[in-house]
Parts: structure tokens; sequence; C-alpha cells
């Protein structure tokens, strides 16, 4: 009997401890380029921070990888779930849209290409001798850019894992440059936003043919090594790289991305890339959605609390987000491709809740 009651006491005793991994944990210095803090350091609200990550080990969110949360220049947290690790590469999906965009900016900073007028076919003069659609010799770079370039194109209506999707017939082509430039043309280029990935592949190629690398290459050598990325992972096909949704980086890797953004193209005293290119990228160029408007790859958002909010969704949960206001960058990676909305908080919620650490949230 009495051994019975210490196994109750015992079993009853380990039900009542919270799990360690829901508890605050400071991030590690890994001599990588970011700093580290706490976010006691930062006046951030660490009851609040542990009330959403245990929302996150209860599956609120769904299947949540990793959580990483920059103030004021300093990693304050970072949080794995799932068996995920800091070491592991991270499928980004469409968040790997937006290197097309801030590399082109480094390519124009570089003057390997001229600026965003330039037009489209310039670059393929063998496929413009072919093409007869009028609207197609319009497209320019700033269409592709701000995904006004007035293809036929529709991967949103149906599912992405759907065989009838448009996006996963692309993924199936052998050429997909080649796909791309032969889209039929739907609207006047610059006038409709249609989310459509065969222009950041276009991109990708547009930035080999101005600068002679292709676009994983240019990528290291003017945005991974001066941000101290070592490793990563970039699906390509027959030559021609998926800057739609092909990359794979460290979570930290990712979060120095974010930070080079809300830095105005600044790693620590290196301009990676000009000021003027980045605000080019924030710049709300076209409405998405009331209020939501499409900038370079980028989208905005004002907030319920009024800041104004950059970010980048990807397929999954990836999303990285901006908000200057705050002197704030959010990454979050996840994988709920095969959880439906219905059983989970969209990330949505799970971004504002962080935020709610922020001592100017506070009511």
């Amino acid at each position: 009997m009495k051994a019975s009651l210490s196994i109750l006491i015992m079993l009853c005793l380990i039900a009542c401890t919270p799990k360690s991994d829901s508890i605050y944990k400071a991030p590690i210095n890994k001599n990588d380029g970011l700093t580290v803090s706490t976010l006691s350091q930062h006046q951030l609200d660490k009851n609040a921070f542990e009330k959403v990550n245990q929302d996150i080990l209860n599956g609120i969110y769904g299947k949540i990888h990793s959580v990483l949360v920059i103030h004021k220049n300093d990693l304050v947290v970072e949080q794995y779930y799932n068996g995920w690790k800091s070491t592991d590469l991270h499928f980004m999906a469409s968040t790997t849209k937006s290197m097309s965009a801030i590399l082109t900016g480094i390519a124009i900073d570089q003057g390997k290409i001229e600026d965003t007028k330039q037009k489209m076919l310039d670059y393929f003069p063998d496929y413009a001798a072919r093409e007869t659609d009028s609207l197609k010799h319009q497209v320019t770079i700033k269409d592709l850019l701000t995904n006004t370039s007035g293809f036929k194109w529709d991967e949103q209506s149906l599912p992405v894992d759907d065989p009838d999707n448009m996006g996963a017939k692309m993924d199936k082509v052998d050429h997909l440059l080649l796909a791309s430039l032969q889209l039929q043309m739907d609207t006047t280029p610059g006038t409709k936003y249609v989310y459509s990935g065969p222009n950041n592949i276009i991109m990708g190629e547009i930035i080999k043919q101005a600068t002679g690398l292709n676009i994983a290459d240019f990528a290291v050598q003017n945005l991974f090594e001066p941000l101290g990325i070592n490793e990563y992972s970039w699906f390509s096909k027959n030559g021609i790289y998926d800057v739609g949704g092909g990359l794979q980086l460290k979570s930290r890797d990712i979060a120095k991305y974010g930070l080079l953004h809300l830095n105005s193209g600044k790693w620590h005293d290196q301009q990676i890339v000009s000021e003027e290119w980045i605000k080019e990228i924030l710049t709300p160029y076209i409405e998405i959605k009331h209020p939501l408007y499409s900038c370079c790859q980028w989208q905005m958002v004002k907030t319920e609390y009024g800041f104004n909010s950059w970010f980048i969704p990807g397929n999954g949960g990836q999303i990285i987000n901006v908000v200057p206001a705050l002197d704030l960058v959010i990454i979050i990676n996840a994988d709920n491709r095969k959880i439906p909305l219905q059983k989970r908080k969209p990330l949505e919620f799970l971004i504002k809740d962080l935020s709610k650490i922020h001592p100017k949230l506070k009511p």
C-alpha cells in the first residue's frame, strides 16, 4: 500500500512539474555574427513569452520547428520544437522568393543590372526573337519582383499538392526557365497582382545573365559569406535554380537575413545592399487585399497596434516578420502542410502573441 502511494505521489509530481522545454532559455552565443541577450535585459515580458511557448508545445499553432526573436539587434529568443535543432537546414518554401529581390538590388548596386525598368526579354534575346505577344515584351524587372508580370497563372485556387495546381505542374517540367517564359499573358504588366513562382525563376536567370554567376553562387559571394552563412541547400534542375521555393537555411541564418532588412541593408559595419534598395523593397507597390500590400516580394500590413509590419510567408508555416517601429524581427519555421486550419490557430496569431512581449504593446 505504501509502495503504491509513493508511486502515485511520484506520478503526480511528474505530471505537475512543467516541461523543461516550456521554460525560456537564453540563446547561446555561437560567434556566428548574431549577438545574444535575454528577454529580461531587454525589458521584454518573459512570462508572456512562456505562455506562448506553452501553447506552441501544446500544438495550438500546429507543428512548429523553431521560433527566433531579435530585438534591437540582439537574439533574445531561440527555441526549437518537435525534434528540430539549430544545426538543421530548414526548407524556406516561398520565403525563398525574397532572395530574388535582395540579390537584384546587389546586382544593381554593382552596376550589373542597370535598373528595374529593364525589360525581361532583353536578357533572353533568342527567346525574344520568337515571342510574338507584345505584352510579354513589356514585362520589366519591376513587374517580376512585384508579382505584376501579367502572366496567366494561378497556384492558389487549388491545394499546393493537387496535381492540377499550376505550381505542382511547374515542379515537374524539365526546363524551368523555358516553361516560365512560355506562360501565356493575361493582363497588362504592372497592373494586377498575381502570386507567381515563375517570376522568381526568371529573375534568378536574369541575375545569372547579368552577373555571369548562377543565383546560388552570386548569393554565396555577395550575401551568404558576408552574413556568415556557411551552409545551405538550393534545389536546381538542369542548371536552373528554384528561386520560388527551393532554398534551405538554418533558422539562425534566416534570422540574420531578416535583420539585414531591419537595418536597411547593413550587417555590422558592412553595407551589403544599399539603403535605397531596402527602401525600395519595403515600399508598398500594389494592393493585394485591403489592407495588405505587395512590395518587392515582401508584403506589408498595418497591425491593430498601428505599426507597419513587413513579412514573407512560406508554405507550411515559414515566416520572416520585420517590425521597424518595435525594432523587432520574428522568425518562424514550421511544417503545417498537412494540418488543416480547423485544427490549429493561424500563425498570424502566433506573430501577434509573440509581439505582445514588447513593452510598447502593454496596456
